[in-house]
């Protein structure tokens, strides 16, 4: 790697507040293979490192012959300018591993010219871990995977102990990190996620020193006595092993070029803000051309349709989708290049490879920890009957299902009865989707839609709270079941169901979760993604301590 020169003092070299935004290239990258292909940056003459800089031309924003529509005299031109710089220093570290990295530095709009993958994901984060104690936490990043991503951004109005942030330490794969460092000397407060942002105290001449002290933190496992639980989703690092998970992620979405079912979906890696409508596009080699179509979200469908109607053949590779597809972003109507994010980053996806169990998420896969998912598959096990509701299927979809099931004498169909518990008008809470003569309470879910299956479990959670607790939710429940047995000429339901100031004994009933699922094509076996055991665990347990029994009961879909 090509050695970046430090000069000594510089001239002018005053402390004063700044926001620095540092990254650190991975090992064997030079300065050359971060910068993105066709970016505007110009070299110039440094004392120390590397500097590259850019000013954008002016020009009007993309609003305004809009706003001048409303205007009754000509008014002077509106125009945006931005400016860049990009700074790559070299850093010894004097702690094992003892080597040389690269940090980069960027400022104003500079991070658009990086190319991503040339840095270190999850720099930043490991960073403040490793330097924010538990309790002096101001905000975090977190991702709930399933067959929808669910992002969150948690602050604090102070700084505040992990525990008040409510994280699901099973579940939620941390995104980004704030608060304040034990060493205030280090910063005054810092962000970490991919990149690190510190407010500190510093100068030209000592801003290599805090490179040098993030290169530290990076490397410390200071982090495991507070943030242990992070680790159970952990980076993969190896490119090998990389490029072979590729090549299954990459299968995944020829079956839905094929018209076959997948679980692998897209979702934006960042938050946008609930400030900014937004509207995408897609973009690449082998996408449909022409005047682009505009979403108004992320969607594998949408995605895999643009590719359909473009050239497939194109699109041949995961190192295709990798380099050349995007989503770009346009915000209050205007688009911007310098937002697109690659198709590629967007993609979520499990899979289990070689006995270990991965995850594609944000442009990085991850490796789930081994006794936390043997942890998880044992409790699955336990729920799972070995008799299901039906053996398989050939209805499409829930409701196709629902009606196959309706003419079970012995299931009473409940399918959207909605229900309001006291205190809570129009809460609209679904008891089940049949009651069974046996007491069983079934909620049933197609497995392959696009909502995700953790809802259903919390409507089996929340219909089993509201039916121990809630007399009104009882005796509406009962009222139902009347009726239902009217319309369906069926008999005797209601009489399962305790009569008005009864409480019931939840040992006395159960708690059934159907879901329809196609076989996975590599094990021929029927199961659910991880992430979904994950959540059912949760729930399962804070029913199971109410008194209830409850059962996992998966139809194979033909």
């Amino acid at each position: 790697m090509e050695k970046l020169f430090f000069g000594g003092g510089m001239a002018g070299d005053e402390q004063k507040s700044m926001s620095l935004s540092i990254r650190l290239l991975k090992k064997g990258n030079s300065y050359v293979e971060a910068l993105r292909e066709g970016h505007s940056l110009k070299s110039i003459p440094s004392e120390s490192g590397v500097l590259f800089v850019d000013q954008s031309p002016a020009r009007s924003p993309g609003w305004y012959k809009f706003i001048g529509e409303f205007a009754s005299n000509e008014f002077a031109p509106l125009q945006n300018q931005s400016c860049a710089a990009v700074l790559f220093l070299q850093v010894y570290s004097d702690v094992a591993p003892l080597e040389y990295r690269t940090m980069v530095l960027t400022f104003g709009t500079g991070h658009h010219s990086l190319d991503q993958d040339a840095c270190e994901r999850g720099f930043g984060l490991r960073v403040a871990l490793n330097c924010i104690a538990r309790s002096s936490l101001r905000g975090v990043d977190v991702a709930t995977l399933d067959s929808t991503t669910f992002q969150k951004r948690i602050q604090a109005s102070r700084k505040a102990d992990l525990g008040g942030f409510g994280l699901d330490i099973e579940r939620d794969l941390l995104r980004l990190a704030a608060g304040i460092p034990s060493d205030t000397t280090f910063a005054r407060a810092l962000t970490g996620r991919d990149a690190l942002n510190i407010t500190t105290t510093t100068s030209p001449s000592s801003v290599v020193e805090k490179c040098k002290k993030a290169l530290e933190l990076f490397q410390s496992s200071e982090y495991k006595k507070d943030y242990a639980w992070v680790d159970l989703i952990s980076p993969v690092p190896d490119k090998k092993l990389i490029l072979e998970l590729d090549v299954i992620a990459y299968g995944e979405l020829s079956e839905l070029l094929k018209g076959n079912a997948s679980d692998i979906h897209i979702a934006l890696p960042d938050i946008i803000g609930p400030e900014d409508g937004y509207e995408i596009g897609y973009f690449g080699t082998g996408l449909k051309s022409g005047k682009k179509e505009v979403f108004s979200e992320v969607s594998i469908e949408d995605y895999v349709n643009q590719i359909q109607a473009g050239r497939p053949t194109d699109v041949y590779s995961m190192d295709v989708i990798k380099t050349n597809h995007d989503v770009r972003v346009v915000v209050n109507g205007e688009g911007d290049r310098s937002q697109k994010r690659k198709i590629y980053d967007c993609f979520v996806f499990e899979t289990v490879w070689k006995g270990s169990t991965y995850v594609l998420f944000g442009g990085g896969w991850y490796l789930i920890d081994a006794g936390f998912y043997n942890s998880v598959e044992d409790e699955f096990r336990r729920l799972v009957s070995l008799t299901p509701l039906v053996a398989n299927t050939h209805s499409k979809n829930e409701r196709d299902f629902i009606v196959e099931l309706d003419v079970n004498l012995d299931l009473l169909n409940l399918d959207q009865v909605k229900l309001s518990p006291a205190g809570a008008p129009n809460s609209n809470l679904e008891p089940c989707d049949f009651f069974c003569r046996t007491k069983r309470f079934i909620h049933l879910k197609d497995g392959h839609s696009s909502a995700p299956i953790s809802h259903l479990w919390n409507q089996g959670l929340v219909s089993a709270e509201s039916f121990i607790r809630d007399d009104k939710f009882r005796k509406d429940l009962r009222a139902a079941a009347v009726q239902r047995q009217k319309l369906t000429s069926k008999s005797n339901f209601h009489t399962l169901l305790p009569g008005t100031g009864v409480r019931p004994n939840p040992r006395d009933y159960k708690v059934v979760f159907g879901i329809m699922r196609h076989r996975y094509k590599s094990s021929g076996t029927l199961g659910l993604p991880f992430f979904s055991k994950v959540s059912l665990r949760a729930v399962a347990r804070r029913i199971e301590l109410m008194g209830y029994p409850v059962e996992v009961h998966l139809i194979e879909k033909l």
